[in-house]
């Protein structure tokens, strides 16, 4: 590992703020962080005023703190006081997008942040609340890391010296774990188990979809149903599968997949393929963070394939999706209510 200076700490933490850090670079600020408490302490007070920054109300109050409190940590005393401004401008600049780092330096504190996660560590344990409309990236104490996507809460033990590595998860994650044959890893949802010990897969596991959906990419996983009337077995997933459960009927389905597909959202990406459009309408509420209401039966069975680049509006969606013309839809506020065109005889 580099040298860690304080000249390349202080980047690091400025590239953490601004995400631009590799995955290289964010692991060696885990390990930084881990060092000492006083290093997590010092992040945990810069991203407070981080975030209160850019509320314009606290904005010049808040570079005199930032001044006051940090601007001795990368600079010695003899050197001007011209540094100090010049780095609070840096962290000013950069534009924030949370990455949540798998510490406890966040230790009985909330941050409220509009397109940010929301992070509480309360008992040793982590939560990470994704907001509607934003994704965020996780690094968990073993280095594994997690993509958790919009409407979603993941949950684990800050701790990283456990027997098994378990997360809980309500809403879709893409997971890279760490492999350690020692220490299985487990992801926990309300209706299922994934047990692995060091590989690449997604769960789709939101509360309110009637079907949860664990696609595997490389390496294999065991999953367990747990589901009232239903067998209790362990099915093995293998690489380009897809395990379907529906919640609804107690059925498991298997299917082929392009398993890069199923993570296609951390790029922004939308892709669906047979899927009925309640279910395209559920992702397109959590991405777009607006409300949508069907009030068209022939809609509602409607069953669509297609794939969406980042590239594309809510607005350019429902045009695509509109192929027949027969649909007309109105905005209120956040919300988007569609119905059919009345035909006129």
């Amino acid at each position: 590992m580099r040298n860690k200076d304080e000249k390349y700490m202080e980047d690091l933490i400025l590239g953490y703020f601004a995400k631009e850090l590799t995955d290289e670079q964010e692991r060696e600020l885990l390990e930084w962080l881990n060092e000492d408490p006083s290093h997590r302490e010092t992040l945990s007070q810069m991203a407070d005023w981080w975030a209160t920054a850019h509320i314009p109300l606290f904005a010049s109050e808040t570079k005199e703190s930032f001044e006051k409190h940090f601007g001795h940590i990368f600079v010695s005393e003899e050197k001007k006081e011209g540094k100090i401004i010049s780095l609070w401008k840096r962290v000013a600049a950069a534009a924030m997008v949370l990455i949540v780092v798998g510490t406890s330096f966040y230790a009985g504190k909330l941050i409220n942040r509009e397109n940010a996660a929301n992070v509480v560590v309360k008992n040793m344990f982590t939560e990470v609340i994704i907001p509607m409309g934003s994704t965020s990236k996780v690094i968990l104490p073993d280095g594994s890391l997690a993509w958790v996507n919009a409407g979603s809460t993941l949950k684990y033990n800050v701790n990283d010296n456990q027997t098994i590595r378990e997360v809980s998860l309500t809403g879709e994650a893409y997971f890279e774990v760490v492999p350690d044959s020692l220490h299985p890893f487990i992801v926990k949802t309300e209706n299922a188990s994934v047990r692995v010990l060091g590989t690449s897969f997604n769960v789709k596991a939101y509360s309110e979809d009637s079907d949860l959906d664990i696609s595997l990419i490389t390496g294999s996983v065991n999953v367990s149903i747990h589901a009232s009337d239903f067998a209790a077995e362990e099915i093995n997933l293998h690489p380009n599968r897809m395990l379907r459960f529906n919640k609804e009927t107690n059925s498991v389905n298997m299917k082929e997949i392009r398993g890069t597909d199923a993570n296609a959202w951390i790029d922004g990406q939308l892709i669906f393929n047979e899927q009925p459009f309640p279910v395209i309408a559920h992702d397109l509420e959590r991405k777009f963070n607006v409300s949508i209401r069907i009030e068209s039966k022939r809609l509602e069975k409607e069953i669509f394939t297609g794939s969406f680049s980042p590239a594309y509006t809510l607005e350019q969606i429902l045009q695509e999706v509109n192929v027949e013309k027969n649909l007309t839809w109105t905005y209120n506020e956040n919300e988007i209510v569609i119905r059919e065109i009345k035909k006129r005889y």
